[in-house]
């Protein structure tokens, strides 16, 4: 009993370990949370759970009157191409969104589009603290 009890506890610490080694950190799983809830919210053009689930102080008029834009524009989803991410420290991070607004009919809105987060973990989570507008080309670096 006592060598399963040891064996199970090795199991435990190690497989934080073992993620990190297949290149899985902290930020990189959290932040996919994050990302991915980002995406499924924006495409239902939920602003509350937006400002609730995902950023930190959201301006909820400012994202509203985005969504009404959006909406008068044929926007159907936003299509997620790739999300990096990098640490600052324990509470702080950074995160790029490569990304496509796709019209209801079909066919992008703008060219790919990318987007940089600034992101601070809070009690609940991660969440976005800052966004702003990136080249698509653009590289993460922290």
């Amino acid at each position: 009993m006592k060598h399963t009890v040891f064996a199970l506890g090795l199991v435990a610490l190690a497989a934080p370990a073992f993620a990190q080694t297949l290149g899985a950190t902290q930020i990189e799983a959290e932040g996919k949370v994050l990302v991915d809830r980002y995406v499924v919210l924006f495409n239902k053009g939920d602003v509350a759970g937006l400002a609730k689930d995902v950023y930190a102080g959201a301006d909820t008029a400012a994202l509203e009157a985005q969504f009404k834009e959006l909406r008068a524009d044929s926007f159907g989803k936003l299509e997620a191409y790739s999300a990096g991410f990098c640490s600052i420290d324990a509470d702080h991070g950074k995160a790029l969104l490569k990304f496509a607004r796709i019209y209801t009919f079909g066919g992008k809105m703008n060219d790919d589009e990318a987007k940089a987060f600034d992101l601070v973990k809070t009690p609940a989570g991660w969440r976005v603290a800052r966004e702003a507008d990136a080249s698509f080309d653009s590289t993460l670096s922290c």
